[in-house]
């Protein structure tokens, strides 16, 4: 049995309709987390790992992977069209989850306009891009929805609070956790970077945490960020576990003293293919997972090992 340590695609550059260079496939990515000691893995976007839900499923047991979640962001306040595109493809991830046995939670996040990107730690003050009360009751039902559809499919649900979007500091995710049943994923990069404090955040919300993305971050670029009002993107900060600016050993220390037993998963974000020395990259997520596994004696076995 190991423990439910997990990676994802994202660490080497992929995500939403990107993918990797020419000569790296997607199976490369198994094998390095297999080999490294992982015991799951996000699975990206839809068709990144499989080209069926089938063999998405085959092809992650054939390298002895559990499914640890799904990233699907949505775009609530884009109008009843787009939102229902979006919803079409939740329903297809969690198709898709039905093929797993116990898989990890459908994270659900909010994809929003550029102009908030280019506001990360904009605090409570500057107040220009809040949402109205109309505006956030639809950003509420939208995400009740999409629970709603996840449930439905008996699968677990999570919500990613994140930069760049209207769920990213401190008071909005107490907002929003107030304003609804949703449990959330706690990203201590997104957490740091929206302004909170990922230790004082499971203080205040520990038994609505279902999942959890562990990274490093290094803080400056976010502070350039912020005085240069430019868009920021995790990727410019993100930093190789214990390297970077975040108190992680006091992070993982809090998990265990309030009892978290979900996944836990290292992201390393980077950009599509910027010229990342990969065979680096995959020495880094072994480095990552050696760093996890030591601080995670606690951590409830997979289940399905």
């Amino acid at each position: 049995m190991t423990r439910r340590i997990a990676n994802a695609p994202v660490t080497w550059g992929v995500w939403g309709p990107h993918s990797l260079p020419a000569h790296r496939r997607p199976a490369d990515i198994l094998k390095t987390l297999q080999q490294s000691g992982y015991a799951g893995v996000e699975t990206g976007p839809l068709r990144f790992f499989a080209d069926s839900d089938e063999a998405l499923a085959e092809t992650l047991n054939q390298y002895e992977l559990e499914c640890a979640g799904a990233y699907v962001p949505l775009r609530p306040l884009h109008g009843v069209e787009v939102m229902a595109g979006d919803l079409e493809y939740l329903r297809e991830v969690c198709k898709a989850f039905g093929h797993f046995k116990n898989p990890g939670p459908v994270i659900l996040a909010e994809e929003t306009e550029d102009a908030i990107k280019q506001h990360v730690r904009r605090g409570k003050d500057e107040t220009d891009l809040d949402l109205s009360p109309s505006d956030w009751g639809v950003l509420i039902e939208g995400f009740n929805e999409a629970a709603r559809i996840v449930r439905d499919h008996g699968l677990m649900v999570s919500y990613h609070p994140h930069t760049g979007t209207h769920i990213e500091q401190p008071h909005e995710v107490d907002r929003l956790l107030e304003d609804t049943d949703l449990d959330f994923t706690l990203d201590t990069g997104h957490a740091a970077a929206g302004g909170d404090d990922s230790i004082d955040l499971v203080d205040r919300w520990a038994s609505r945490i279902n999942h959890v993305h562990v990274k490093d971050l290094i803080d400056a670029p976010v502070e350039k960020a912020r005085r240069e009002r430019i868009t920021f993107g995790m990727a410019e900060a993100a930093a190789p576990l214990g390297k970077g600016d975040l108190d992680l050993d006091g992070f993982m220390n809090k998990l265990q003293a309030v009892g978290y037993d979900g996944w836990i998963v290292v992201e390393q974000d980077r950009r599509p293919d910027g010229g990342h020395d990969h065979a680096a990259v995959d020495q880094e997520q072994k480095e990552n997972f050696d760093w996890v596994f030591a601080r995670s004696e606690w951590l409830s076995t997979n289940p399905n090992s």
